[in-house]
């Protein structure tokens, strides 16, 4: 049972990354655009309520995804492989999900946003919330737990209430094509959950034995994940800053900003 809770924290955090849009070429240009959002001042307090607002309208508005401007629809949104290796005490091995679809990221929303500019420095506090995700797929893993090793495989079938996702990043403005961009240093990423329910099958041999080990794991998933969640960050947040910084490259800051100096 921990390792579906592992396969839960790396999909959550997933959904974060993949969520960002593709880049808009109606127009022949190589970056995203979108001329109806609104062009933001750079006082932090109001650039802080006019990103959380851009952020509000782009994620509706794009759950379908546009062909014409390349952007694949995210509801549900498709991961083909997701996988880590976990080390903790008497539990080592890999797990790994397959053809994943996770559905509710469309009702996702900014709840809070925080900027603080330094010059070209830039500090970026953002909490987001959705009320419902459901996550299906496939996983397989190879486990040794004790003496005992273990292969699971089968199906999975995840079911959150309450996922808010508190993301702090720091970064810094650069130019590139007479454009301003924006490149994270670093990403520290907290998701919480208000409540879980796990169906899976495969676990063990004996389905018996299955349904023992996921009435576990739905009773005691709070503490599982407590314990998860940690052990695995120095995975997938080393991938979550790879990930953000390929989709800012395709987003110029200066066509969000209404400031001369800005440019």
């Amino acid at each position: 049972m921990n390792y579906l809770i592992g396969l839960l924290c790396l999909c959550l955090v997933a959904l974060e990354v993949k969520a960002v849009p593709a880049p808009a070429q109606a127009d022949g240009s190589k970056y995203f655009s979108a001329n109806d959002l609104p062009k933001c001042a750079t006082d932090e307090d109001q650039l802080a309520d006019c990103i959380k607002e851009i952020l509000n309208t782009l994620m509706p508005r794009l759950k379908d995804g546009n062909p014409k401007l390349r952007i694949p629809p995210y509801e549900p949104l498709h991961l083909n492989r997701t996988s880590f290796q976990y080390s903790s005490g008497t539990v080592n091995g890999r797990i790994t999900a397959r053809n994943a679809k996770i559905y509710g990221i469309a009702a996702n929303t900014a709840k809070e946003v925080k900027i603080e500019l330094n010059g070209d420095k830039v500090k970026l506090n953002l909490i987001t919330f959705m009320p419902k995700m459901n996550i299906v797929g496939s996983y397989k893993a190879d486990l040794q737990v004790n003496q005992l090793h273990l292969k699971p495989k089968g199906e999975f079938n995840v079911t959150l209430k309450d996922v808010e996702v508190a993301i702090q990043t720091e970064g810094e403005l650069y130019k590139k094509d007479g454009h301003r961009f924006l490149r994270l240093s670093n990403i520290d990423t907290s998701p919480k959950i208000g409540d879980l329910k796990i169906k899976a099958n495969g676990i063990f041999a004996d389905p018996e034995l299955d349904e023992l080990a996921l009435n576990f794991a739905n009773q005691y998933w709070r503490d599982i994940y407590g314990i998860m969640l940690p052990e695995t960050r120095q995975f997938w947040q080393p991938l979550m800053l790879r990930m953000f910084n390929e989709a800012l490259e395709l987003v110029p800051i200066d066509q969000f900003i209404n400031d001369e100096s800005f440019n």
